[in-house]
Order: C-alpha cells, then sequence, then structure tokens
C-alpha cells in the first residue's frame, strides 16, 4: 500500500482558546498524562523517520504550536532537514510568527472572526488565510463576499471552510447560505474526492459533505508528542456528545470519524437514505471532469 508523503507533527496540545467547534477540544483528555510540549529529540526521532519513507511536506501543528518555546528552533530543523514548511497558527502571536518568517514556506493562519491579519507584503513566507464558515463570522454570503473582496490581495491564498459537524455547535453554528451557494458557484470535487464551491477564484471546502470517495492512501502521516506515528485518522478519538443519534448528521459523523474503508461511508449514506451507487448525480451534470480526473466513483479491484 502506498502512503502519502506528508507528515503532520503536534508541537503542543496547548492552546490559548477555547473554541466551541474544535475538534481536538473534547480530545483533550486522552492526552492529560503527555507532556505539554514535543522535545527536541522527539523532533529528530520523527525526521529520520520521514526522511526514510519519502515524505516531502511537514506541517507543523498543535493546539496552538506558536506556544511552543522552541517552535522558532523546530522549524530551523525541519527546514534545514530539507522538507517543504508549514505551520497551522490562530496568529494571537504575531510576534512568534514573524520570527518563522522565511524559515517556513506556508504559513496558514485561522481566522474566526474580527483579528488582527498580516499582510502578504511584509512577509517572504507565503501567507494563506483559512477561513472558518460560521453564522456568527459571516451570517450572510454577501459579508462573506465584501471580506474577500477587500483582503483577496493582502494574502497568496485565501481557503474557506465550512465547519465539520463534529457536536452540537457544529451544526448549529452552520450558514443558512450553504444549499443556494452552488446557483452562483458550481460545487466541484478535487482530486481527493472533497467537495468544494469555485468561489470568486477561491474555494469555498465544505467539511459539512461526506467524502464518500476518500482513498485511504491518500491519508497522512501524524507525528504525535510521544513520537508514535500514525496514519491521520486512525488513533483520533471524536466524541459524539450530545448529538442526536438518530439523525443523518451523527450518522455520517460516525461513519467518516470511524471509517477505515468506504463500505462505512456507504452505509452512512444508506442511513440518509442517499444514493451511495450514483453519488454523481448531486453534482452539477456539466461538471463530469475536472482537471484531468474522473468523477466516476471507482471501481474496486
Amino acid at each position: 500500500m502506498k502512503y502519502s508523503n506528508k507528515l503532520l507533527i503536534i508541537l503542543t496540545k496547548e492552546c490559548n482558546r477555547n473554541c466551541a467547534f474544535c475538534i481536538d477540544r473534547p480530545n483533550r483528555k486522552y492526552y492529560k498524562d503527555y507532556k505539554p510540549f514535543i522535545d527536541l529529540e522527539t523532533i529528530k526521532n520523527i525526521l529520520k523517520f520521514a526522511k526514510e519513507n519519502n515524505i516531502k511536506t511537514i506541517a507543523l501543528n498543535g493546539g496552538e504550536p506558536t506556544l511552543h518555546p522552541q517552535v522558532v528552533e523546530i522549524a530551523k530543523m525541519v527546514k534545514k532537514a530539507g522538507f517543504f514548511t508549514k505551520i497551522f497558527t490562530n496568529y494571537d502571536f504575531p510576534e512568534v510568527v514573524k520570527k518563522l518568517d522565511g524559515i517556513i514556506d506556508i504559513i496558514r493562519i485561522s481566522y474566526y472572526g474580527p483579528m488582527q491579519l498580516p499582510n502578504q507584503k511584509d512577509f517572504k513566507s507565503k501567507i494563506t488565510l483559512k477561513i472558518m464558515l460560521t453564522k456568527e463570522t459571516f451570517p450572510t454570503l454577501q459579508s462573506l463576499i465584501d471580506f474577500v473582496n477587500e483582503h483577496r490581495n493582502d494574502f497568496y491564498d485565501i481557503k474557506i471552510h465550512t465547519l465539520m459537524q463534529n457536536n452540537d455547535y457544529s451544526i448549529n453554528a452552520q450558514v443558512d447560505y450553504l444549499d443556494s451557494l452552488s446557483e452562483q458557484y458550481p460545487l466541484k470535487r478535487n482530486e481527493k474526492g472533497d467537495y468544494y464551491h469555485d468561489f470568486m477564484g477561491f474555494q469555498i471546502e465544505r467539511e459539512d459533505l461526506p467524502n464518500i470517495d476518500y482513498d485511504i492512501e491518500q491519508r497522512l502521516y501524524k507525528a504525535h508528542m510521544d513520537g508514535t506515528i500514525s496514519h491521520y485518522f486512525e488513533e483520533d478519538h471524536y466524541e459524539i456528545g450530545g448529538l442526536d443519534q438518530d439523525s443523518p448528521y451523527t450518522k455520517i459523523l460516525r461513519a467518516h470519524r470511524n471509517a477505515q474503508y468506504r463500505e462505512n461511508v456507504k452505509q452512512a449514506y444508506e442511513n440518509c437514505c442517499l444514493d451511495f451507487d450514483n453519488f454523481d448525480k448531486y453534482l452539477p451534470q456539466k461538471n463530469q471532469e475536472e482537471k484531468g480526473y474522473s468523477l466516476v466513483k471507482k471501481k474496486k479491484n
């Protein structure tokens, strides 16, 4: 089996925020016995693994990775080892992010609402903005359009994500205009099978729509703070929590959080009365081919 050439390193589970939609927040109890920050010796071992397994890209993540007291030293280690390097940050500590400028290839900043925003012209590293689409941040489509028009030249790229349906808040905070987006902005699928809207030259990635064509071979490697390396979804623990256990959201969520094989997702579709075998009918008929890959369901070997 082939595996991804990307690896995510968890530098810390610490975070200065307490976002209600956070996937990791309810899972921190699973890490309560871990030390708060990964150490440099563990980083060295992870980089050795990455070299041996033909990893090309390494992303530094958390929690909030800029809380790690040695984040700059770690970034230098990763870059010196020859990897394309990313970091995912909430940008609450801009002075730390600035120290990473020119070391990190891509600095991805998460936008959850009004905050201090950087500008690409002030950075050597590429700055991308990841917008989390919620009723609180962008209650109307026009508010999103206005924001993108105002900031589209401030960043190397802007990506917009809907909320992953991982708890009650995530479901209730979902914006009301998703279903009407396709009328103006076509719904497409990328090479991984993820749904997105082609939006003003950017993408609105639909985390709320199941990826029913997910290929296990595309999973990221994930390096934990104790040095354990797994595939991204294999060892994560997700709590269904107070969700309605019989709702379509919960059934799809459970299938996607626990699925290791496509049949699990197929069952979720059947539970929701969706036609798995003909899922392309949920896409605009005029867009059956995109960028050289087929939208026709892959046949099992």
